[in-house]
């Protein structure tokens, strides 16, 4: 039974909420996550440092915070899609001071296998590249909410189309699927599959323009 979090709000983040948003997207990794690391520590390392890195595409600038009572329970970071990660020098030496020389070489491998089930989303699509929500707040109507607050964004913002990509193992599909989000494409690599014990990835994509069906009255 789902229990829903009363007086949820959400607003823009702000640099203060940094340490928040790490927390959540890099506390507790997961599976895919971990099997790029080599271990959680090293992806939970990695991923919270990049969180904080001045100007990163997983910063404060990018995400929307869900709260309630002072405190934030889920982030969501969303908008229009972009095609490629530029990966800058500040990236890379954190990736340096994370893995350090002697297994960099494996995980740059195991980044290029995560890079060949990656999916792109459709041209002018209004993207969720990243939803989560606390554990300790789960299964309580945020991850919805979140999804119901991206959709009245894109809507009014013109988008005709959403998208969001995410792991075949996900069990958040079934909630993407209940709000309208149909599988489109899927990738697979076995060497992904072997690192991270997943399949691959899906993109999903939800259209937000209503076709009225063809009139069946009247006639030739």
């Amino acid at each position: 039974m789902q229990v829903t979090i009363e007086g949820l709000t959400f607003r823009r983040a702000t640099p203060d909420d940094t340490e928040r948003i790490a927390e959540i997207i890099d506390g507790e990794p997961g599976q895919e996550a971990i099997g790029i690391a080599g271990s959680a520590e090293l992806a939970r390392r990695f991923g919270m440092g990049l969180v904080r890195l001045r100007n990163s595409p997983q910063g404060w600038q990018h995400t929307v915070v869900a709260e309630t009572n002072g405190e934030v329970v889920g982030i969501m970071q969303a908008g229009a899609a972009t095609q490629t990660l530029r990966v800058t020098p500040a990236m890379a030496l954190l990736a340096l001071r994370t893995f350090g020389l002697l297994r960099i070489r494996g995980v740059l491998s195991r980044f290029r296998a995560r890079g060949r089930v990656q999916t792109h989303a459709p041209h002018g699509a209004y993207h969720i590249g990243e939803l989560h929500v606390d554990p300790r707040y789960r299964n309580r109507g945020i991850g919805g909410a979140l999804l119901d607050y991206a959709e009245a964004e894109a809507r009014a913002s013109g988008y005709k189309q959403m998208s969001l990509s995410t792991t075949t193992t996900n069990p958040a599909r079934h909630l993407y699927e209940r709000h309208g989000f149909a599988v489109v494409q899927t990738r697979t690599d076995a060497a992904y599959e072997r690192h991270t014990g997943i399949t691959g990835r899906l993109l999903m994509v939800k259209d937000l323009v209503w076709r009225r069906r063809p009139s069946l009255a009247g006639g030739c």
